[in-house]
Order: C-alpha cells, then sequence, then structure tokens
C-alpha cells in the first residue's frame, strides 16, 4: 500500500514527482473540439476561446462570427457541424511516438462545457453529437498501445461556455459581465467534479492537468479530489502519477507536483519540476488565420526544448488539429523537425537532470559569443551549442559550484563520423570542433568525468 495523504496542500506537497516524469521531457498537447469548426481568433489570440468571443459583444470574434456564419448560429450548432470525418487516432499516435514523446494531454473538456468522452453527466459530448465517438478513449487507447502515457486535462472550473444551463454564456454562475469576475457556486463545483471523477474511473490517467480555477481549493474540494487520485493510482492502478499546479486558485505555482508556465520559459534553473506548455503557434486551437510566420520554425522549437529540459523543464508542446482530425503541416513539420533531432540525440535528454548551472547566454559577458546549454546524466555532462565556434574552438568555464577539471574524454553525440576534443586547462574545458561534427540545429557532445553537485529534487 502507498503513502496516504490528507487533503490539505502541505499534504500534497509531499508527494514525490515520479521518475517517469523528469525522464520524460517531451509532451504532446492537444486542443480540439467544436471550436475547431470555425477555428479563428486575431492572430496573437486563443482560438480555443472562440465561444467567449462569440457571446462578447465588444470581440472582434463576434464580428467575424456573425461575418461568416449569422447571428442564429449558436456554439452548439458547431458541435452538431464537428464530424472530425478524418481523425485517426492510431494515426495520431504514430505521430506522436515518431517524434520522441513520451505522453499525451489531450482537452478531455475544455472551457467551453463540451466533454470528448462519453459521460453519464452531460448529453452534450462528443460521443452523443458532432463525431458521435468516445475521443478520449480511442486516444487513450491508441497511445497507449505504443507505450505512450496519456491524461485527458479538465478545464471545466472556468467554463466561458456551459450548455444546458441558463445564464450568461449558459453557465449558472457567470452572471458578471467578464469571465474574470466570475467564480462557480456549489451547484455548478459538485457538477464539475462529477464529470472530472467519472474521467479518472474510466481512464486512469498518468496526470491530472487542471487548468484555470477562480477559487479556493476548499471550496472546490480540489484537494480531497487529488488525494482519491493519488490513493486510487497506488492501491487499484499500481502506477507512479503526478497532478499540476492548477487545480484551485491558491495552488498555482505553489502546490501540486509540477509548474505550468504557459508560453514563458524560465530564465533560472527551477529546482522545483516544471513544464512549459504552449503551441507551435500563437492558438492552442486550430486558428486558420495564423500564417507560417505565426508559428516556431523548426530550429527554434529545437533551441526552446533543449532550454527547457537543461532548467529542470518539460516541454508540452501543443497541437490544434482542423476540424476534420488532420494536424496542419505548420504544427506538425517543426515537431518533425524536433523529433528527427531527438532521434539522434535522445541519449542527452531523455532521462537527464540538471546540472550546476543551465549554462551561459551569449550576451553574457564571460564564456562563448553563443547560446551553451547543459543536461546531466550517469557522470556525463551533456553541452549543446547551435552555432559553429568562431575559429572552431568553444571554452567552457566551470561554474562556481561544477568542476570541469575532471573531464576524462570527449565524444559526438548524434551518429556523424566527426569527433569533437576536449582540452582541460584549469577549470575550463575548450572543445575543438571540425565543421564535418555540427548538426544543422544544435550540436551535443559529451563530456565524461563530470559530477553533479545537485541535489535533484522528486
Amino acid at each position: 500500500m502507498g503513502v496516504s495523504y490528507e487533503p490539505t496542500w502541505e499534504s500534497i506537497d509531499e508527494h514525490p514527482v515520479p521518475d517517469w516524469f523528469h525522464d520524460a521531457k517531451l509532451g504532446i498537447f492537444i486542443h480540439w473540439g467544436p471550436y475547431s469548426v470555425p477555428g479563428w481568433a486575431p492572430v496573437g489570440n486563443y482560438a480555443e476561446w472562440y465561444p467567449f468571443g462569440m457571446y462578447n459583444e465588444d470581440s472582434e470574434i463576434r464580428e467575424y462570427h456573425e461575418e461568416h456564419w449569422g447571428e442564429d448560429v449558436e456554439y452548439v450548432d458547431f458541435a452538431e457541424m464537428w464530424e472530425a470525418e478524418n481523425w485517426d487516432p492510431d494515426e495520431w499516435a504514430e505521430f506522436f511516438e515518431s517524434v520522441g514523446a513520451q505522453y499525451v494531454v489531450l482537452t478531455g473538456e475544455h472551457h467551453d462545457g463540451f466533454p470528448l468522452w462519453d459521460t453519464h453527466y452531460s448529453k452534450y459530448n462528443a460521443a452523443d453529437m458532432g463525431p458521435e465517438r468516445d475521443i478520449v478513449g480511442e486516444l487513450c487507447e491508441a497511445v497507449r498501445d505504443r507505450g505512450l502515457r496519456f491524461a485527458p486535462s479538465y478545464h471545466a472550473n472556468q467554463n466561458y461556455y456551459q450548455p444546458g444551463f441558463d445564464g450568461l454564456f449558459g453557465h449558472p454562475d457567470y452572471h458578471a459581465t467578464t469571465i474574470e469576475d466570475a467564480e462557480p457556486g456549489p451547484e455548478y463545483v459538485d457538477f464539475m467534479n462529477v464529470k472530472h471523477r467519472e474521467l479518472i474511473r474510466k481512464y486512469e490517467p498518468d496526470l491530472l492537468w487542471f487548468d484555470t480555477p477562480r477559487i479556493d481549493g476548499d471550496r472546490l474540494h480540489a484537494q480531497e479530489l487529488i488525494v482519491d487520485y493519488y490513493e486510487r493510482a497506488a492501491e487499484e492502478w499500481d502506477k507512479e502519477v503526478a497532478v499540476n499546479d492548477r487545480a484551485a486558485r491558491e495552488s498555482w505555482g505553489h502546490h501540486g507536483d509540477f509548474v505550468t508556465p504557459e508560453y514563458d520559459t524560465l530564465d533560472e534553473i527551477l529546482e522545483y519540476k516544471w513544464e512549459m506548455c504552449r503551441g507551435v503557434g500563437y492558438s492552442f486551437g486550430y486558428n486558420r488565420a495564423e500564417d507560417e510566420d505565426d508559428h516556431l520554425s523548426g530550429d527554434e522549437l529545437v533551441e526552446l526544448f533543449v532550454d527547457c529540459v537543461s532548467k529542470n523543464g518539460n516541454l508540452l508542446i501543443n497541437v490544434g488539429p482542423k476540424a476534420d482530425g488532420t494536424i496542419p503541416d505548420l504544427q506538425r513539420t517543426p515537431i518533425e523537425t524536433l523529433g528527427g533531432w531527438l532521434n539522434d540525440h535522445g541519449e542527452a535528454i531523455y532521462g537527464t537532470r540538471y546540472w550546476s548551472t543551465f549554462g551561459t547566454n551569449a550576451d553574457d559577458e564571460a564564456g562563448p559569443d553563443q547560446d551553451v546549454r547543459y543536461t546531466w546524466k550517469d557522470d556525463t555532462l551533456y553541452v549543446f551549442f547551435y552555432e559553429a565556434p568562431e575559429g572552431g574552438s568553444l571554452t567552457l568555464e566551470s561554474p562556481d559550484d561544477g568542476d570541469l577539471s575532471t573531464v576524462s574524454g570527449s565524444r559526438l553525440v548524434g551518429g556523424r563520423d566527426a569527433s569533437v576534443e576536449a582540452t582541460v586547462d584549469g577549470d575550463s574545458v575548450t572543445l575543438s570542433v571540425s565543421e564535418s561534427a555540427l548538426d544543422e540545429y544544435a550540436t551535443v557532445v559529451a563530456l565524461e568525468n563530470v559530477d553533479n553537485p545537485q541535489e535533484i529534487e522528486s
């Protein structure tokens, strides 16, 4: 029997982050739902918030909606239009596996109040309307068949639209003029939690990924739900699980197993485990208004990913499929670039931990004139850099609490027929890098016999 937890943040904070989550590094987030049918927002905004915008008189989305769909089309009509006719969960799972992702987080229910599973608690769901498929269940099976972990995220305690209820945006407790002023009352909290518990029972998620609470954990019964989840996972499923920091208003950035900056990386190492979530473009949901310039390129995605990992983070990179179930090439291609690079350099990513420093930046007074990042595993320090070193050499200085004087050898990671020489001079190491050793996206050199002075938190 596993460790018992009390429904308090202090007790929940004692829960260890599972090794698999530390080791995984890359996850895939998926935002897909009726909002994918209109699939539009002003560039720089979230297209999955379409229902909120279409009922807001001052919104550009309202103007777009009336122009392209007319005043008589309600959001629930998009649920009927959403056919997902080209969706193949096995193709998705194969793609996610091929790019090196280790876990998949699908929006089980986004803020639009539309569950993507066959729920007993609402007639408005993807199994009974639109696709008429248990999207959560089908993707769960396809993903786990390939050895990946799976979780349906749950965003319902800040729903901006709730079919089946009266009130602003169809939500019983949103009588304010903005969603920021609204707080779900006890009737809605019970409705929200009974659906979430059903989702947990049916699919045994490897993570609980909450989003955007508006009230405290006691009123949401969030601590109780988390403790029940921990105990169910340990005693019934025999699996190690994790919970993010968005279960309640006071938990964001403070409580749970990992914190979740959104579209925002960190300047320094965070010893507390974290996960950056973002889309390849500016939106999580599919946005037909975005073009190539609004998306990360492959090399930008590789650099972003390495930066996250060097600072004790994972990257949960999002895809926003079109309504028919296809993933646009503008999203797919950069992720494929990352996957190809990971296929050659995964040794320096998976299972690693942060070192005494994440690395150096190009504008640092001391160090190389380009960004350098570090990861560490089994007495090996991995060095990442992105450009050809000036003069073919790169000098690395030992940080205050890290020692490079013990380096006993070096090798190139990535399978190319080239070598890198490491010369130790006091507290510094100079790498001699031939042009043939350079990778198109990020070159990785392994330095042997380097200790890690950090006490890695679980």
